[in-house]
């Protein structure tokens, strides 16, 4: 069975939507050949001339990357320039190039996440910039009889959805007056008479993202052919859908010597930068992959003893006030991108039965030397 480019980037989207991705970031399709039918996918960390001929040699013709190869705005290409260069050698070999840079960063199940399963964090939550997503209030009023089937297609499109808790709703008895017109069919009743019936109110909550599929619902399996729903916006709860970085306890404290001898063994590294003391010991972790020094003191405003990144400006250090900073590499904070992106998109495509071969790229060790 073929599958479109259309229709892998459905998946993408369901694995890291674009809503995740920072406004200055260029997360998305950096080169789309609409209408055609992907004979692999070729997965890296970074767009190079040597990514693209192994893509092309393994017969993939969608590419996804971390990190964007048109990032900022262009004005011109060139293909004497890196930029240029990739962009006419994609084309002519008929390649599409989608980036999943700060969207994957930010998502749930992402780099950050895979970072933090290095030391089985526990207690979880996100370092910065949380996406925050409304909930809603649906209740209805429905004849006793008939109450469990629509308090289930209500659960069932999502409703009731709290955290750990699933199926969460509240009910109330009373009695329902109405008056069919004469061109009404109503359910119960007869036209032009005034009807009483014992109904219940059921009320819920769901996500922004899931009411339009829970009011279909109702309307689905509930008796009346006009039900009385009503839908109210809430202050509290709010839903957290993604965000950036991951904080999170140890299973058990130890010393941050320890954590970053786990830590190499993990990245296939064999030095990292680090100041502060080695012998002292560590509960709480805080991690983000990349250039995010910045959040320093978002870690230690968040309890964690020790903050792993992979780059960190002097001042950063200079100003560390406690908390051990752990600069790890770009490179090696990121790298885990092929291999986890790979396995999610793999399950998404198992989940809809797409025959589709996806590579990761053999990384080489980073660009620079030491």
């Amino acid at each position: 069975m073929s599958v479109t480019l259309e229709q892998v980037g459905a998946l993408i989207e369901k694995m890291a939507p674009q809503k995740f991705a920072e406004d200055w970031d260029n997360t998305g399709f950096n080169l789309n050949l609409h209408n055609r039918d992907i004979t692999g996918i070729y997965i890296c960390l970074d767009v190079t001339q040597e990514a693209i001929r192994d893509a092309a040699d393994k017969k993939c013709n969608l590419i996804i990357s971390h990190h964007p190869l048109l990032f900022r705005a262009v004005k011109r290409l060139d293909n004497a320039e890196y930029e240029g260069k990739c962009i006419q050698l994609l084309m002519r070999e008929g390649i599409s190039l989608y980036c999943a840079h700060t969207s994957i960063d930010r998502a749930p199940k992402g780099i950050n996440s895979w970072l933090a399963d290095i030391f089985n964090l526990g207690n979880r939550r996100y370092l910065s910039d949380e996406i925050r997503e409304p909930y809603y209030e649906v209740a209805v009023h429905v004849p006793q009889e008939q109450a469990a089937q629509v308090r289930d297609a209500m659960t069932a499109a999502g409703a009731g959805r709290l955290g750990d808790y699933s199926d969460c709703t509240y009910s109330i008895e009373g009695n329902g007056t109405f008056r069919p017109d004469a061109n009404a069919h109503p359910f119960i009743g007869t036209a032009n008479q005034m009807e009483t019936v014992k109904e219940i109110r059921i009320s819920s909550i769901c996500k922004k993202s899931r009411l339009v599929g829970v009011i279909a619902a109702i309307r689905s399996a509930h008796p009346y052919e006009e039900p009385a729903i009503s839908v109210l916006t809430t202050e509290e709860p709010v839903g957290i859908e993604a965000g950036l970085g991951v904080v999170g306890d140890l299973p058990a404290k130890m010393t941050a010597k320890k954590a970053l001898d786990i830590l190499k063994k993990a990245l296939h590294t064999d030095s990292v930068r680090v100041a502060g003391d080695l012998e002292s010991e560590v509960g709480r972790i805080a991690v983000c992959g990349g250039a995010a020094g910045e959040f320093a003191d978002a870690a230690k405003e968040k309890g964690a003893q020790m903050y792993i990144t992979g780059e960190i400006k002097h001042n950063f250090y200079a100003a560390r006030n406690g908390i051990i900073l752990v600069e790890a590499g770009h490179f090696d904070t990121e790298k885990c991108f092929c291999e986890g992106y790979a396995q999610g998109l793999q399950n998404l495509l198992n989940d809809v039965n797409y025959n589709i071969a996806i590579y990761v790229e053999n990384l080489r060790r980073p660009y620079v030397n030491y």
